[in-house]
């Protein structure tokens, strides 16, 4: 997980999909269109603000009277994703990713852009910026089209859940019977709008630990062999000092990667460092 820019934009510059004769692009020329649009935006930024999203009402009408639910996930699914004009929005919401990476597990590449009020129960916001990131295709499977019924039971949202230097990955080492890790929530995060639990929740509704757990196996296997040369030449001390090297390298780019956890848990094992290294499962594809 991790935070993305707010969107500062005006609310209806995404309306830019439309084509000219489109009948919503005419509404957009009315005062009443404008305030609904600016009302919704900042209804949103409010309450995303308390992670209090799910509070709000599920629609089947959206806007004015004459534009339903099905016509907004058309104007998503035809005009934003699809039109010429769209496709450069589109593009630039997934280009916001850190290096194509999925901001909700850190770790995949961003394939499509994902709803965070799903756009069948809240079609006003089928197209609103500040609804939609890039994320990945598992990512957005996992998520589906639930709607939270508490504050606990939310994902965390990219734009207004703040993790910057905060240290909410951890993990513990296990050396029976083979050495594995398994990664949880740090629990010293905040609980403030009930942060930790949301991504405990998160953590859990997209698997997450099972996904970091499976590259540490991989990752394991594949040091495997330097560990023992690494041990061979310079003891249980060198291969400390490798593992925190290794630490410190990761976390320059990302403090909350699996491979950074991984890495700084290893490094802290004595059991690991002595001889728990050689226990490790080999993995061999064909």
């Amino acid at each position: 997980m991790y935070e993305l820019n707010l969107p500062n934009e005006n609310p209806l510059s995404i309306f830019n999909c439309l084509t000219r004769n489109h009948p919503l692009m005419m509404q957009l020329y009315s005062q009443e269109m404008i305030n609904t649009v600016n009302f919704f935006d900042e209804i949103y930024r409010i309450k995303g603000s308390t992670a209090s999203l799910y509070t709000l009402p599920t629609c089947k009408i959206t806007f004015r009277s004459t534009t339903t639910k099905d016509e907004m996930e058309k104007l998503y699914n035809n005009r934003l994703v699809k039109s010429k004009g769209g496709k450069i929005i589109y593009q630039s919401i997934m280009n916001s990713a850190i290096n194509k990476t999925c901001p909700l597990c850190s770790l995949r590449l961003v394939s499509t852009l994902d709803h965070y009020l799903p756009k069948a129960h809240y079609p006003q916001y089928a197209i609103s910026r500040k609804n939609l990131y890039p994320a990945c295709i598992e990512c957005n499977k996992s998520k589906l089209d639930t709607v939270s019924s508490k504050k606990a039971e939310q994902t965390f949202h990219p734009y207004f859940d703040t993790l910057r230097g905060v240290n909410w990955l951890l993990a513990t080492y296990h050396s029976s019977p083979t050495p594995k890790l398994v990664f949880y929530i740090n629990n010293a995060v905040t609980n403030k709008f009930y942060l930790r639990d949301r991504m405990e929740f998160h953590f859990k509704k997209l698997s997450l630990g099972e996904l970091y757990s499976t590259y540490a196996a991989n990752e394991l296997a594949s040091i495997k062999y330097n560990l023992q040369l690494i041990y061979e030449k310079k003891g249980s001390n060198g291969m400390r000092r490798y593992l925190h090297k290794e630490y410190i390298s990761a976390s320059a780019v990302n403090k909350n990667s699996w491979k950074t956890v991984f890495y700084l848990t290893l490094s802290n094992s004595s059991v690991f460092c002595s001889s728990g290294f050689n226990n490790i499962s080999d993995i061999r594809f064909p």
